[in-house]
């Protein structure tokens, strides 16, 4: 028994600390540890994806409220893991826009799948409005003037019914930071040109006055990625951009809209945008990383007026394009009359969109059109949550999770946790999405402490069983001896 005493005593011992390594932090209310977190940056910015792991750190950074969401979290009973994480420059918070399909999670170094919304979920924490330039590049092809619903409503009314939307234009001039719009349609081989020929507006005024006056649609093919190289490189180097990005510290967002696919010539395949799309990828990934101050690198959002052409298709982890990724078998056929009425190329869309580290919204409606205006722009947060699902055989034993963001400049953070191999830390508490969080410290103790209890009083029973012992056996002796 004593023994036994003993052997459980060190037990707790274990489960409590990690032996041998000084530098692990606990975190309070389990038995979990967590090692320093790594931080790793690709380019010329930066730029650190930094994963938080102390309570210290996360009072001084969240909410008071907010930090057991931002300390790490393990839930072995449901193979749950979350960590909280935010973007920093130079040591100084860069607020980022929620951007949760350009975040890669990996576990083990193997990647967290997503399918619905079962595998990976990402909270964001702080809103707050960022001083930006809006450069809205609009599609005026011929193809805007279809009436789809036979209601006599062309493509290009709808669109601009949605930009005319109160939500809309308070979304780009929210009154509360300096914010400015480059209103830009394209058409033909032509670069881009100034909605009432002004580069830069500044108000709501004139900016319902242009669209509602000047959106016209024009005629031609739609060069679609012309457009966007060009609105990504060029554009930006003129002197009045140039002095709105510099000088008023303007971060450009680009917002691409279109309503098919590039086309460029009456023979062109779907086959024939392959090449064109990844030197465009590539050219878009070279400005984006070449910028040596990130707060100066455009963003990317595209927006599809339609439907998908392309059910179920996933970004590639590259930049290598082929007529079997973006096709789907289709590469022989023609765009003009072809490929083009399947809907939008939802598949060129979310690339780009993935290279330049925004987001991309498909939608045939004049509210969904309005919704993804005012997500692409929307608020930046401070913080994320980063939770993930995996089974929880997986997490018994320490594990290192990496955060990746595939697009927005290639950043990525590390850290090892070590859950206790001997006491699993108190199971979550669910919530409505099915997602759960870490029980309250008065629940933890409610749960420890009889057991620590029990576990040292285990500790005093050989000791105790020894004294009845020799108390007993001393009495009988003297009673043999008085015979």
């Amino acid at each position: 028994m004593r023994r036994l005493g003993r052997l459980l005593a060190v037990c707790v011992t274990l489960a409590l600390s990690a032996c041998g390594q000084t530098d692990l932090v606990p975190v309070p209310g389990t038995t979990v540890r967590v090692a320093p977190p790594k931080s790793a940056g690709q380019g010329k910015q930066a730029l650190e994806l930094h994963i938080f792991h102390t309570e210290e750190e996360c009072y001084a950074a969240v909410k008071a409220e907010d930090v057991p969401f931002c300390l790490p979290f393990v839930d072995r009973a449901t193979g749950q893991v979350r960590v909280a994480y935010q973007m920093r420059v130079d040591g100084d918070v860069w607020s980022i826009p929620y951007t949760e399909d350009t975040l890669e999670i990996y576990h083990k170094n193997q990647r967290v799948l997503r399918e619905g919304l079962k595998d990976y979920k990402i909270v964001p924490h702080d809103p707050a409005r960022a001083e930006q330039l809006f450069i809205l590049l609009i599609d005026s092809s011929g193809s805007m003037s279809i009436d789809d619903e036979g209601n006599g409503r062309t493509r290009m009314e709808k669109l601009r019914t949605a930009l005319l939307r109160a939500d809309v234009v308070d979304a780009f001039f929210p009154g509360d930071v300096k914010t400015a719009v480059v209103p830009l349609v394209f058409k033909g081989s032509g670069a881009p040109e100034p909605l009432g020929g002004k580069w830069i507006v500044d108000n709501k005024k004139d900016f319902r006055q242009l669209i509602k006056n000047e959106l016209q649609v024009g005629s031609g093919y739609t060069y679609f990625y012309n457009a966007v190289d060009w609105a990504s490189s060029t554009l930006l180097e003129r002197p009045e951009i140039k002095d709105a990005i510099k000088l008023s510290k303007q971060t450009p967002t680009i917002i691409a809209l279109t309503d098919g696919f590039n086309n460029e010539l009456p023979t062109d395949t779907c086959a024939d945008n392959a090449p064109r799309l990844e030197k465009m990828l590539k050219r878009l990934d070279a400005v984006r990383r070449g910028e040596a101050d990130v707060r100066y690198v455009p963003t990317v959002y595209t927006v599809g007026l339609g439907r998908s052409a392309w059910r179920g298709f996933e970004v590639p982890d590259n930049l290598n394009v082929s007529p079997k990724t973006i096709c789907k078998g289709l590469g022989d056929q023609l765009i003009n009359g072809g490929v083009e009425t399947k809907g939008v190329d939802n598949a060129a869309l979310s690339w780009i969109a993935r290279i330049g580290g925004g987001g991309t919204f498909i939608s045939r409606t004049t509210d969904g059109l309005a919704d993804a205006f005012k997500a692409a722009a929307a608020v930046r947060y401070a913080w994320f949550e980063a939770r993930y699902k995996v089974d929880p055989f997986h997490i018994r034993r320490s594990f290192e999770t990496k955060l990746r963001l595939a697009s927005l400049l290639r950043s990525e953070g590390t850290v090892w946790i070590h859950p206790s191999g001997w006491l699993d830390a108190p199971p979550g508490i669910p919530d409505a999405d099915g997602w759960t969080r870490a029980a309250p410290f008065r629940e933890t103790t409610t749960i420890l402490l009889p057991l620590l209890g029990l576990l040292a009083a285990l500790g005093y029973v050989p000791a105790a069983w020894f004294n009845v012992r020799r108390a007993l056996f001393s009495r009988v002796a003297r009673r043999r001896k008085t015979r």
